[in-house]
Protein backbone atom coordinates (compact mmCIF):
# COMPACT_ATOMS: atom_id res chain seq x y z
CA UNK A 1 0.00 0.00 0.00
CA UNK A 2 1.44 3.34 -1.09
CA UNK A 3 0.02 6.44 0.55
CA UNK A 4 -1.07 9.22 -1.78
CA UNK A 5 0.14 11.82 0.66
CA UNK A 6 3.29 12.15 2.73
CA UNK A 7 2.22 14.31 5.70
CA UNK A 8 0.42 16.76 3.46
CA UNK A 9 3.24 16.90 0.90
CA UNK A 10 3.03 15.42 -2.56
CA UNK A 11 4.61 12.14 -3.53
CA UNK A 12 6.17 10.74 -6.66
CA UNK A 13 3.08 8.58 -7.14
CA UNK A 14 0.68 11.53 -7.05
CA UNK A 15 2.91 13.46 -9.45
CA UNK A 16 2.95 10.52 -11.87
CA UNK A 17 -0.82 10.15 -11.73
CA UNK A 18 -1.25 13.88 -12.32
CA UNK A 19 0.98 13.82 -15.39
CA UNK A 20 -0.77 10.72 -16.72
CA UNK A 21 -4.14 12.40 -16.31
CA UNK A 22 -2.84 15.52 -18.07
CA UNK A 23 -1.13 13.89 -21.03
CA UNK A 24 -3.19 10.78 -21.79
CA UNK A 25 -6.04 12.72 -23.44
CA UNK A 26 -3.55 14.44 -25.76
CA UNK A 27 -1.89 11.16 -26.74
CA UNK A 28 -5.24 9.39 -27.17
CA UNK A 29 -6.67 12.14 -29.39
CA UNK A 30 -3.51 12.31 -31.53
CA UNK A 31 -3.48 8.51 -31.86
CA UNK A 32 -7.14 8.56 -32.87
CA UNK A 33 -6.43 11.17 -35.53
CA UNK A 34 -3.48 9.13 -36.83
CA UNK A 35 -5.65 6.03 -37.14
CA UNK A 36 -8.44 7.97 -38.84
CA UNK A 37 -5.94 9.40 -41.34
CA UNK A 38 -5.32 5.93 -42.80
CA UNK A 39 -7.26 5.89 -46.09
CA UNK A 40 -10.52 3.97 -46.02
CA UNK A 41 -9.55 2.39 -49.34
CA UNK A 42 -6.68 0.53 -47.62
CA UNK A 43 -9.08 -0.91 -45.07
CA UNK A 44 -11.61 -1.87 -47.72
CA UNK A 45 -8.90 -3.44 -49.88
CA UNK A 46 -7.69 -5.55 -46.99
CA UNK A 47 -11.21 -6.69 -46.17
CA UNK A 48 -11.92 -7.41 -49.85
CA UNK A 49 -8.86 -9.67 -50.01
CA UNK A 50 -10.34 -11.78 -47.23
CA UNK A 51 -8.60 -10.40 -44.16
CA UNK A 52 -10.58 -10.30 -40.94
CA UNK A 53 -11.24 -7.07 -39.04
CA UNK A 54 -8.45 -7.88 -36.57
CA UNK A 55 -5.98 -8.67 -39.35
CA UNK A 56 -6.90 -5.41 -41.08
CA UNK A 57 -6.32 -3.43 -37.89
CA UNK A 58 -3.00 -5.06 -36.99
CA UNK A 59 -1.55 -5.57 -40.49
CA UNK A 60 -2.84 -2.51 -42.35
CA UNK A 61 -4.19 0.27 -40.11
CA UNK A 62 -1.69 0.29 -37.24
CA UNK A 63 1.46 0.00 -39.39
CA UNK A 64 0.26 2.92 -41.53
CA UNK A 65 -0.64 5.01 -38.48
CA UNK A 66 2.49 4.14 -36.49
CA UNK A 67 4.44 7.27 -37.44
CA UNK A 68 1.69 9.53 -36.13
CA UNK A 69 1.27 7.43 -33.00
CA UNK A 70 4.99 7.56 -32.19
CA UNK A 71 5.03 11.30 -32.83
CA UNK A 72 2.12 11.87 -30.46
CA UNK A 73 3.85 9.83 -27.77
CA UNK A 74 7.06 11.82 -28.25
CA UNK A 75 5.20 15.12 -28.03
CA UNK A 76 3.50 13.88 -24.90
CA UNK A 77 6.81 12.87 -23.33
CA UNK A 78 8.32 16.23 -24.27
CA UNK A 79 5.42 18.02 -22.66
CA UNK A 80 5.70 15.91 -19.51
CA UNK A 81 9.44 16.55 -19.24
CA UNK A 82 8.89 20.29 -19.29
CA UNK A 83 5.89 20.31 -16.94
CA UNK A 84 6.57 21.98 -13.63
CA UNK A 85 3.49 23.79 -12.33
CA UNK A 86 1.39 20.70 -11.65
CA UNK A 87 4.33 18.80 -10.19
CA UNK A 88 5.24 21.44 -7.65
CA UNK A 89 1.98 20.74 -5.84
CA UNK A 90 1.67 17.00 -6.44
CA UNK A 91 5.18 15.60 -6.10
CA UNK A 92 7.03 18.30 -4.22
CA UNK A 93 10.25 20.19 -4.81
CA UNK A 94 12.74 18.15 -2.79
CA UNK A 95 15.77 16.96 -4.73
CA UNK A 96 16.48 13.45 -3.45
CA UNK A 97 19.32 11.01 -4.01
CA UNK A 98 17.03 8.00 -3.60
CA UNK A 99 13.66 7.75 -5.29
CA UNK A 100 10.62 6.21 -3.67
CA UNK A 101 6.99 6.26 -4.83
CA UNK A 102 5.72 7.41 -1.44
CA UNK A 103 8.17 10.31 -0.99
CA UNK A 104 8.28 13.70 -2.58
CA UNK A 105 10.79 14.41 -5.32
CA UNK A 106 11.49 16.96 -8.03
CA UNK A 107 11.71 16.74 -11.79
CA UNK A 108 14.30 18.65 -13.78
CA UNK A 109 11.82 21.41 -14.64
CA UNK A 110 10.87 21.79 -10.97
CA UNK A 111 14.57 21.82 -10.10
CA UNK A 112 15.07 24.77 -12.49
CA UNK A 113 12.18 26.57 -10.81
CA UNK A 114 13.77 25.85 -7.42
CA UNK A 115 17.17 27.15 -8.59
CA UNK A 116 15.66 30.37 -9.91
CA UNK A 117 13.36 31.13 -6.99
CA UNK A 118 14.42 32.82 -3.80
CA UNK A 119 17.03 35.45 -3.11
CA UNK A 120 20.02 33.73 -4.69
CA UNK A 121 19.34 32.65 -8.24
CA UNK A 122 21.75 30.19 -9.81
CA UNK A 123 21.73 30.98 -13.54
CA UNK A 124 24.60 28.66 -14.43
CA UNK A 125 23.05 25.58 -12.85
CA UNK A 126 19.60 26.35 -14.25
CA UNK A 127 21.06 26.75 -17.76
CA UNK A 128 22.89 23.44 -17.38
CA UNK A 129 19.70 21.67 -16.32
CA UNK A 130 17.83 23.32 -19.21
CA UNK A 131 20.43 22.02 -21.65
CA UNK A 132 20.05 18.57 -20.09
CA UNK A 133 16.29 18.68 -20.70
CA UNK A 134 16.89 19.75 -24.30
CA UNK A 135 19.40 16.93 -24.77
CA UNK A 136 16.94 14.35 -23.40
CA UNK A 137 14.17 15.52 -25.73
CA UNK A 138 16.63 15.64 -28.65
CA UNK A 139 17.81 12.08 -27.97
CA UNK A 140 14.20 10.90 -27.70
CA UNK A 141 13.48 12.54 -31.05
CA UNK A 142 16.48 10.86 -32.67
CA UNK A 143 15.47 7.49 -31.20
CA UNK A 144 11.94 8.01 -32.55
CA UNK A 145 13.22 8.84 -36.03
CA UNK A 146 15.52 5.80 -36.07
CA UNK A 147 12.70 3.54 -34.89
CA UNK A 148 10.32 4.98 -37.46
CA UNK A 149 12.95 4.54 -40.19
CA UNK A 150 13.49 0.88 -39.34
CA UNK A 151 9.75 0.22 -39.10
CA UNK A 152 9.19 1.84 -42.51
CA UNK A 153 12.05 -0.18 -43.97
CA UNK A 154 10.59 -3.38 -42.50
CA UNK A 155 7.13 -2.49 -43.80
CA UNK A 156 8.45 -1.86 -47.32
CA UNK A 157 10.50 -5.06 -47.21
CA UNK A 158 7.44 -7.10 -46.22
CA UNK A 159 5.32 -5.65 -49.03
Amino acid sequence: FLPLSNNGRGTLLTGSLTLAAMILPVIIKSTEESILSVPRSLRNSSLALGASENQTVFKVVLPNALGGILTSVLLGIGRVIGESAALIYTSGTAVMDSVSANQGSATLAVYIWDLMSGDTQNYEASCAVSLLILAIVFLLSIALKITDHFLEKKKKGAA
